[in-house]
This record gives structure tokens, sequence and C-alpha cells, in this order.
């Protein structure tokens, strides 16, 4: 094929393909575009994930007529003059390339006055083609409106997520950005529900309250350093409020989202190291400040990841500095504790059957839920026990070594036990047997909980609340950002962390939107059992008997819901060959 000038609409469209993947790309550039025309208020309405309709309002300066045919044009920009103005940039962006990508892609209206003018100005672009022009008399700022996102390239469209998922992670860049400014109100609106509203503040704190929860907030340290070419301001969480994922962990670079570098998340743990259990990860929300032209942010098409000319003192610094902020922090009292599945009535709590309804059918039982995992080798299988269903058979406990193994001999040698991972096991299989038989036992609540969440995992609760009361979870929504949990299945212990296991549960299920339902519940129940299980404590000696017989009742006792071994048997022979004995 000889070589050829592209037509200048397969370039448009090349250029859309490499600015805007998905609706959340869209929402992030209209949104960088208002905060460098230095709005104070933002509102943002998504409908169907941004595909139907994506709107962007603020009241920033504005554009002028005769600018707005420019402002559609590839490669013109108001944010740099030449070259050299790249190593000093301050702005979002500066390609000029968003506006026009966009446009080329989709339907757009933008509408534009800027503050003093007699009136503004308004054009339609229908897939990158100027349709009409006019004045328009709206408030001063601009309104930028983007609907049939897509429309002409159904390659692209076809290869979106579900709807859920496309609206969840724009909610998470909305999150992101307001975040880091603290001075912008922003609200948003998402096929007509409020689901994150934030006014404009001076304070840091205040607007992660708004966008994270006040569970979390409360639990922050303050971290401040200047120095010459660096300045920190971060919140991180104390020792003993420690996060069970890494949702809540955010670092912006010169008021940009970054995705964090390697020696800045190490920097992070290492400060952590022997204060949080394994598993656990420490809240961190970290603004850093530096000048341009330490900073390179061109190394990734979106700018999601940077790269310093400073790295290892960088490191050494938000170490100390974490570090510092850790030991000067008291420990009000670590809430770290093992719950073994309590015998049948042994419980000191209500306990009904819940009023969800069921829909159990033939095909959940060729699932696959209680296959046996695959995951360990046969060299490995060789040494795990090898008698199942069998309680009967005569075992000793000798002891528990680290607060995590169970120390035992039956008639063919010696068996240790994960008692973490035998209990999620017993857990599981119960929870699972009572979901598949329609009557699962629910733990009301002395006091419902309220539970506040970030605004992306709130949709995916609303859009998955009858699959989680399936799960026995008796939850309802309860205003914005907030479900309110009433009652949980009783089999995953009396003493849960309710807002911690529902967290890991939404984490879990929000991009398996289209995973069919039995393999859903499946997963939510896995994560339950998982995230319910704790670092251990000591355990009696008839609790760990009872645990071990409750094991061996199980279809699949010898690993965890997730694969991981649960116990390792090491037969009389081979101690005996080990020691030089006959």
């Amino acid at each position: 094929m000889p070589i050829r000038i592209l037509p200048e609409e397969t370039i448009n469209k090349i250029a859309a393909g490499e600015v805007v993947e998905r609706p959340a790309n869209a929402v992030k550039e209209l949104i960088e575009n208002s905060l460098d025309a230095k709005s104070t208020s933002i509102e943002i309405e998504i409908k169907e994930t941004g595909r139907k309709l994506l709107r962007v309002r603020d009241n920033g300066t504005g554009i002028a007529k005769a600018e707005m045919r420019l402002a559609v044009t590839r490669h013109a920009t108001s944010k740099i003059k030449d070259f050299n103005d790249l190593e000093q940039l301050n702005s979002m962006g500066f390609r000029g390339e968003a506006l026009p990508s966009i446009a080329a892609v989709s339907k757009m209206l933008i509408q534009s006055r800027q503050a003093g003018a007699e009136s503004g100005w308004e054009i339609s672009l229908d897939g990158g083609i100027i349709k009409n022009e006019g004045v328009w008399t709206g408030a001063p700022g601009t309104i930028i409106e983007v609907s049939d996102l897509f429309f002409n390239t159904p390659v692209r469209a076809k290869f979106q997520k579900s709807e859920t998922t496309e609206r969840n992670r724009a909610l998470q860049i909305i999150e992101e950005l307001a975040l880091v400014n603290n001075n912008v109100s922003f609200k948003v609106k998402t096929d007509k529900r409020t689901a994150l509203e934030a006014p404009a503040t001076n304070d840091p704190l205040v607007r992660i309250t708004d966008i994270l929860g006040s569970y979390f907030s409360t639990a922050l340290i303050p971290v401040n350093l200047n120095h010459p070419f660096l300045k920190i301001k971060a919140y991180i969480t104390k020792r003993e409020n420690s996060q069970p994922t890494k949702k809540y962990q955010f670092l912006f670079v010169n008021r940009r989202p970054i995705n964090f570098t390697r020696p800045i998340l190490h920097s992070l743990y290492e400060a952590y190291k022997e204060n949080i259990p394994v598993g656990r990860h420490p809240g961190a929300v970290i603004f850093l400040e530096a000048s341009p032209s330490e900073i390179d942010v061109n190394i990734h098409p979106t700018k999601r990841e940077v790269r310093f000319s400073k790295e290892p003192q960088i490191h050494d610094l938000l170490f100390k500095c974490f570090k510092e902020a850790l030991i000067n922090s008291p420990v009000s009292g670590l809430n770290i504790s093992y719950h073994r599945p309590e015998p049948d009535g042994g419980k000191n709590y209500d306990v009904r059957e819940s009023s969800a309804r069921f829909s159990y059918n033939e095909n959940i039982a060729k699932s696959g839920i209680l296959a046996r995992p695959e995951s360990i080798n046969p060299t490995q299988a060789e040494l795990i026990a090898t008698t199942e269903n069998d309680a009967s058979a005569s075992r000793i406990i000798i002891g528990q070594m680290c607060n995590l193994y169970i120390i035992a001999q039956d008639k063919d040698g010696l068996v240790i036990i994960d008692q973490h991972a035998a209990a999620e096991r017993v857990r599981y299989e119960k929870y699972v047997t009572e979901w598949m038989s329609q009557h699962i036992a629910i733990q009301p609540l002395l006091f419902p909980e309220n539970i506040e969440l970030l605004p992306s995992l709130w949709t995916v609760a609303i859009a998955n609340l009858d699959i989680i009361k399936e799960a026995g979870w008796e939850i309802e929504e309860f205003g914005r950002k907030t479900i309110r949990v009433s009652a949980v299945p009783a089999v995953l212990g009396s003493n849960i962390n309710s807002k911690n296991v529902l967290q890991e549960i939404l984490e879990s299920i929000q991009n398996e939107t289209n995973m069919p339902k039995p393999e859903k519940i499946e997963k939510i129940i896995r994560t339950a059992c998982r995230s319910s299980i704790k670092a251990g404590d000591t355990i009696s000696t008839t609790e760990a008997s009872r645990l071990i017989e409750e094991l061996m009742l199980c279809k699949a006792p010898n690993t965890c819901p997730h694969g991981r071994p649960t116990m390792l048997k090491l037969p009389i022979t081979e101690l005996s060959s080990h020691f030089g004995r006959k």
C-alpha cells in the first residue's frame, strides 16, 4: 500500500481515540478545562454513563466569541506559547486536544459568556463538524454538553463496559479532582440522583470528609513539610485505623491526580512497617508541590504517571515525615481479633431468617460454587491431610503457634492447621449452604449502622441492593452516599466490622456487572468470609478441637475459598526418616 495523507476526518477520530477511550476520559478533560478557567463552582450531570449525556457547567472566565471556533480546533491552546513554556506548566493540560477530540466522536454544544460581556456565544458540532452558531444570553461561565458519545465510532462503543462500571469510573475521576480542588464547589448528578455535593472550603480536611466520609477523616494524622524543592501536605491514617484495601490511597502532584510511583508507595509502606497487620493498608491523601521543571508529566498519555528528577531524596523525605507523624500519634487501642464461627446454639444475640427473596434454581447446583479449588500443586497435595469428612478421627491438640497455627497429632503423624484459613473455609461452606437452601440466618444489629461510602462505591451499592440482600444482608439506601445496614448474615460472627466487610464486597463486584447472579452472590459470600476473619489471637484447646472437627466436615477442607492450604500433614514415617529412625 502506498504512503498517503489520511483524510482530516480519520485524523480527528484517531486523535479522539488517544484522548477519549471511555466517558470517564471526557469527564476528566471537561472538568480540567473548567478548573483551568478559574471556576469556583462546577456542576456535572451524567446520564447513562455519560454516553447519552454529559453536561459540565462552570462559572469560569468563559470563552470569547472570537475564540469559540479555535476552542474546537486541534492544537489550539491558551496555555502555552512555545516549547519553553512546557518546563513551567501549571495548568491541567496544554495540548488543546480535549474539546476537538471529544467533539469528533459526539454531538457537542458549547455555550459560553465572559464576565462583563453583554452576551455570550454558542456553537454546536456533530462529529466535529460545526453545524450552528449564535448568540447566547446565559450567565457568565461555560456549559459544555456532550451527547451520543461514540455515535460515529461503533467499535469504540462496542468495547465499553457496563453502565454501572463506566459510571463508576467517571465518579472516581470526579472524586479525585474534587479532593485536590477543595476551593471549588462540586455537585454531581447521575441519572437525576445527587451522587456528590461538596461546597467550597479552605480546609482540605473538610473536603476529605465530604468525599471520603467522616469515618475515614477522623482517623487521619496531618503531615506537613516545606523543603527547598518539595512541599508536602498529607493526611495518613493512624496505626490502629488501617484499611482493608488500597481504595483510600490518593496522590496529587501539583494538584494533578497521579498514580503512586514506586518510591513514594515504598516510603509509605516502610513507615507503617511493623505498625499494621499483614494484608492491611495505610490510608493516605498526599499533596505534593514541586517546581514543574523537576517533574516530567508527559511519560503517559493520560498524565497519570510522573517522573521526579530527585526521586531518592523525595523517598527519604516522605519516609521521615510519615514515620515521625506515626511516632508522635498515640495509639488509642488496636481492634484486632480472631472470630471463629460459633457452635450452633452458642450465639448470644437474636438470630432470625432473612426475608430476602431467593432466585435459587437447579442451575446453581451446577455452578461449581462448592467445587474443590485446583491451586494446590501435586507435591504439596501429598503433604496435606487426606482424612476428609471424618470428624471422629482421633486427634490430640498439642498447642498453638504464633497465634496462627494449631498443632495437632493424629494416628498417622503431625497436623498443622492454619486457623484463619480453616475458619474461613468453615464459615464459607456454611454460608453457601444456607444460601443454596434458601434459609440464611441473619443477625440484626443492636443499632442499625449508617455507612458512608465513596460516591463511586455508593452507586455500586445502589445498583446491587437486591443481590446483596439475597446474600443475607438487610441494607437500604439512606440518603446521599449512605447505606443503612440493619442486619448481617449470622454466620459472619457477632463482632464483624460491617463497614469494612461491605466496602470489600462492593469493591469485589464493582467491575462484575455482567457476571451471572449465582456467581456474583458466591463472590459476595467469599469476600464477606475473608473480610470477617481478622488477625488471630489465642484460642483454647476446646475451640481448636471444634474448629478442626468442623473443618473435616467440609466438602473441601484442604483449602480456604481462595485456594490457600488450610493444613499440612507430616507423616510419622517422614519424621522418622528425617531423624534417622527406622
